[in-house]
């Protein structure tokens, strides 16, 4: 069975969010899109698509078992225009529910640990709570699966006076502190937050470790979010949010939509975030209001550039602290497309 990854038509929604991982590749609920494949399908050949022959050879540099598009015949076809963010916080509990679903072993984490003995609480059916055995948990914590399942991972640490809401998946490793997290959220491997985090997926090694609100808004690996950094996911008016990112505008369909952070963004402390802000790959942001369309690599604001020495000096110390190595590789990824981005080459 051939199966196809056709990343060659993006929504401009997904490109400040698609330029270091493909959607294929986002840990959405414990599974990316090429893990539930190989679960699905263990005998496939898997294909990828994009036009840009660089990011294609990146993904395919990473991922050594997938093929080159070639023409032939698919059995199925996966494409990115089915990523939507907005698209994905509407279905996080069908995500959920279907890590459980390819994951026979999260049957044996229910009920590993007892609210009696644990110190925590269970708000709804403690059988719709599941905590690899692995996982720390304060006392104090509070669980509520009224709306959906919570599955948290190996490794992670819940400290207390955490409240979390189902439908919920934390990642591997994540630390949870003093966090009030609802309305169907997806965190990734090696995070760590605090604060309030409402209706929101967060991908690998990023961090809101303090204080503020991040609502309704899609934020990509390695990204980190300043204490007290606030996004707004609602406007004053209640009307529908729009993107506008270059010259392109995007309409949600939603009145509840926050801001779309891609790979490598950061934010200062304070910085104060309108409905519909989207923060190209590796902006550096610290102004204290930010509205629109941050381009790739934004320095304190859109009029200047992070230099890029300094940007693969700073990028290769925050991956070492995860214990993660910057590929010569991605290096070399990473300057070209700022060199594309800065010569305004798409």
């Amino acid at each position: 069975m051939n199966i196809l990854i056709d990343d060659s038509q993006k929504n401009p929604a997904l490109e400040p969010i698609s330029r270091f991982f493909s959607f294929a590749e986002w840990n959405l609920g414990g599974l990316s899109l090429i893990q539930k494949i190989k679960i699905k399908h263990p005998n496939a050949r898997i294909y990828y698509k994009n036009d840009n022959a660089l990011f294609q050879n990146l993904i395919l540099h990473r991922h050594s078992d997938i093929l080159p598009y070639k023409e032939t015949s698919f059995g199925t076809v996966y494409k990115s225009e089915s990523y939507l963010p907005w698209e994905l916080l509407r279905v996080v509990t069908s995500i959920v529910e279907e890590t459980l679903s390819l994951n026979k072993e999260w049957k044996k984490f229910r009920y590993k640990f007892k609210p009696k003995n644990s110190g925590f609480h269970v708000v709804g059916k403690e059988k719709h709570l599941y905590i690899h055995p692995s996982v720390s948990v304060y006392p104090g914590v509070v669980f509520d699966t009224t709306h959906g399942p919570i599955l948290i991972d190996e490794g992670a640490k819940l400290t207390s006076f955490s409240f979390l809401e189902g439908p919920l998946y934390i990642g591997k490793n994540s630390q949870i502190d003093n966090a009030r997290i609802t309305g169907g959220c997806l965190i990734g491997n090696q995070c760590r937050l605090g604060g309030e985090v409402e209706n929101s997926i967060i991908l690998d090694y990023t961090n809101k470790h303090h204080e503020g609100f991040l609502g309704h808004s899609f934020v990509s690996s390695w990204v980190n979010l300043g204490a007290l950094s606030t996004t707004s996911d609602l406007k004053n008016n209640y009307g529908i949010v729009k993107l506008n990112i270059g010259k392109n505008s995007v309409n949600t369909g939603t009145i509840k939509f926050g801001s779309l952070f891609g790979n490598f963004a950061k934010l200062a402390i304070g910085v104060m975030v309108n409905t519909g802000s989207v923060f190209d790959i590796g902006s550096n942001i610290v102004e204290s209001r930010v509205h629109g369309y941050l381009p790739p690599f934004s320095w304190i604001n859109t009029n200047q550039k992070y230099r890029l020495d300094e940007f693969i000096l700073d990028t290769k110390k925050i991956m070492a602290r995860r214990g993660v190595n910057l590929s010569e590789f991605e290096e070399e990824y990473l300057r070209n497309i700022y060199q594309s981005k800065l010569e305004g080459i798409d």
